[in-house]
């Protein structure tokens, strides 16, 4: 019975790599790297995927795939992926670097969080990449991106793919205690970009 079981769930998470990391592949071409975070004591099985940027110009990704079925530690299903945009030469950090930080925040997350809602922020972290100023973590809507990604079916489920944003410790004060809206306002206001995870 638990080959069965151990079957049918690898059969499933089969079938949601290949929509998922195929509606990926449609809008941001073909992932150059990545890594899997597998804890199978917790029935834990999320792939990140690395999605460069093709020129300075461009924005570097990191996705998650299989996040959304993965259950928290109260049995419910996260429901949602992460995208998460960089600039191209992703803060000074090794593609390495930020995979490992994804894979503690991912961790910290399905232990932690209760419910998929958003706006959620995460406050400062040691386990940020030194080189970035944006070791606060913010999770939203999805933005500037296709409006095909921002809801994926899985046969009778809905995955929303959400934003995944670093964010300094005074912009996650800012989210916190006076809303997105006002964030948004603040970072149209400045000269840096919110890819950035180098800003001041």
């Amino acid at each position: 019975m638990f080959m069965e079981s151990s079957k049918e769930r690898e059969h499933a998470f089969d079938i949601r790599r290949t929509i998922i990391l195929g509606a990926f592949i449609k809008e941001w071409s073909m992932p150059e790297y990545r890594v899997i975070l597998n804890q199978p004591e917790k029935a834990v099985n999320v792939e990140i995927y690395y999605f460069p940027a093709v020129s300075e110009n461009d924005v570097a990704r990191f996705s998650t795939v299989g996040l959304s079925g993965t259950l928290r530690s109260n049995g419910q299903p996260i429901g949602t992926e992460w995208m998460m945009a960089l600039t191209y030469d992703l803060g000074g950090e090794s593609v390495d670097r930020i995979f490992s930080y994804v894979c503690d925040l991912i961790a910290h997350h399905i232990e932690t969080s209760h419910d998929s809602r958003i706006p959620r922020v995460m406050e400062e972290s040691s386990l940020a990449p030194a080189n970035w100023s944006t070791k606060a973590f913010f999770l939203d809507e999805l933005r500037g991106e296709s409006e095909d990604l921002e809801e994926i079916q899985i046969g009778n489920e809905i995955v929303r793919v959400i934003w995944a944003v670093p964010v300094t410790a005074q912009e996650a004060t800012l989210i916190l205690q006076e809303g997105v809206e006002v964030f948004d306002s603040y970072m149209e206001g400045t000269e840096h970009s919110v890819i950035d995870p180098r800003r001041p």
